[in-house]
């Protein structure tokens, strides 16, 4: 015996969400330090919230090391200048803070009829924006960051040409 059925749709189903960040950040080092970080997600109706939370936590961590740490850097022959892991700069557990989630059930979507949203995507897509936004207000220069990641290299040249 076998069931099979589909659903489509012409609409899509987004969810919505924020993050927020709080950095320090050393002037004479460059060194930018994430205190606390927390990201709000509207899934429509969650189906696992184990899951859910790990996907939005995984996100955010992997977020932080776009925003401070990742980045691809190729030779003027264009070879990648980072090949192992110790030329290649990753968050790791004592650089990032326990992230905070809430997720809501507020807005089911009208589309499907569980009221499905995504979800996983959510943890990653906020992140940038949120840290540079936090450095910006640390640093007390609106708009100051316009690359990611903000190294600390990055981070004591704008200051020096501040």
């Amino acid at each position: 015996m076998a069931a099979e059925d589909f659903h489509k749709t012409k609409e899509s189903a987004f969810p919505y969400g924020i993050h927020f960040a709080v950095v320090k950040v050393d002037p004479e080092t460059g060194r930018i330090d994430v205190e606390r970080f927390m990201v709000a997600y509207d899934v429509g109706c969650m189906v696992n919230e184990m899951l859910l939370e790990g996907q939005l936590v995984g996100g955010c961590i992997q977020g932080i090391g776009g925003a401070l740490y990742e980045e691809f850097v190729y030779s003027d022959e264009g070879e990648p200048m980072a090949v192992t892991f110790a030329d290649y700069m990753m968050p790791t557990l004592d650089r990032v803070p326990t992230v905070e989630c809430m997720i809501t059930e507020d807005a089911p979507s009208p589309h499907n009829l569980l009221g499905l949203k995504g979800g996983g995507e959510g943890g990653i897509n906020g992140v940038g924006a949120a840290i540079a936004g936090a450095i910006d207000q640390a640093v007390g220069i609106p708009g100051a960051i316009t690359q990611l990641p903000v190294t600390p290299q990055r981070l004591k040249e704008i200051l020096k040409n501040a």
